[in-house]
């Protein structure tokens, strides 16, 4: 099974992505291409190939060309893997390999494939939430997410993944409503693993944003206590600016 490793940072109290990569080796699946005898057929190819960089396809009804080609790539794939689960498996890794290389488009095309064959697959859509974020589209990014959570519901790390997306959001409209999305997602997340630091250390940074400096506190002392690894100095050092370390900790930071 592959491992994830994501890293999420948080400067100026402003979470990015860093990076989410895979472990396996990459293997390519080249984009498909047709030889045609005229310009219009090109034409049709060419926005064929677009689509395979946009998310889902563009959520567009089909043409029968692109059904011809799921069709073909499917019945590879059925020869090639024991199940279309498996196989959606396969292209997400590689997927999160791409992204891990800067290939967003590419990754794009792979996550639109594991999404082929498996809808309920929520990498696929975690990825192509990804590409979407490290593309500048933070709503779409949310989408995405929003699907894979549709999926996976009990994942931890993706709920805190679509609240850090949210809590971005929050931070360039001021929307309240962003904001208790966020608080949301990390609650559910909490109690699905009472074990995650980034968690606590996401709640912290939400709890700084509405200036509740002690319930800050509290949640950035319990990511202390569950894993250390993921505290964020950054944002502690702006922490006790706002309001010392009540258990004195961290009050060191601000000398």
């Amino acid at each position: 099974m592959r491992a994830i490793l994501i890293v999420w940072t948080i400067v100026g109290v402003l979470p990015q992505v860093f990076g989410q990569a895979s472990q396996f080796v990459s293997q390519t699946h080249p984009l498909t291409q047709h030889n045609t005898s005229t310009s219009s057929t090109v034409a049709k190819d060419s926005d064929l190939a677009a689509l395979h960089c946009v998310p889902l396809w563009g959520e567009k009804a089909k043409t029968s060309q692109q059904k011809k080609e799921d069709a073909a790539f499917l019945k590879a794939c059925d020869q090639s893997f024991e199940t279309r689960t498996e196989a959606s498996r396969f292209f997400a890794e590689r997927g999160w390999e791409y992204i891990a290389e800067g290939e967003l488009d590419t990754a794009c095309y792979r996550f639109n494939l594991a999404q082929l064959l498996d809808e309920k697959n929520s990498d696929a859509y975690w990825g192509l939430g990804v590409v979407c974020h490290q593309k500048g589209n933070t709503p779409e990014a949310i989408r995405m997410l929003s699907k894979g959570v549709s999926c996976d519901s009990g994942n931890s790390i993706l709920l805190d993944d679509l609240a850090t997306l949210y809590i971005g959001k929050f931070q360039q409209t001021n929307a309240t409503a962003d904001l208790s999305q966020a608080f949301d997602l990390l609650n559910r997340s909490a109690v699905i693993d009472a074990a995650n630091g980034t968690t606590y250390m996401k709640l912290a940074l939400a709890e700084y944003l509405r200036s509740d400096f002690d319930k800050s506190w509290e949640y950035l002392h319990k990511c202390r206590q569950v894993d250390v690894q993921v505290l964020d100095f950054n944002f502690i050092e702006q922490l006790v600016s706002q309001k010392p370390d009540p258990q004195g900790i961290f009050n060191k930071a601000k000398e």
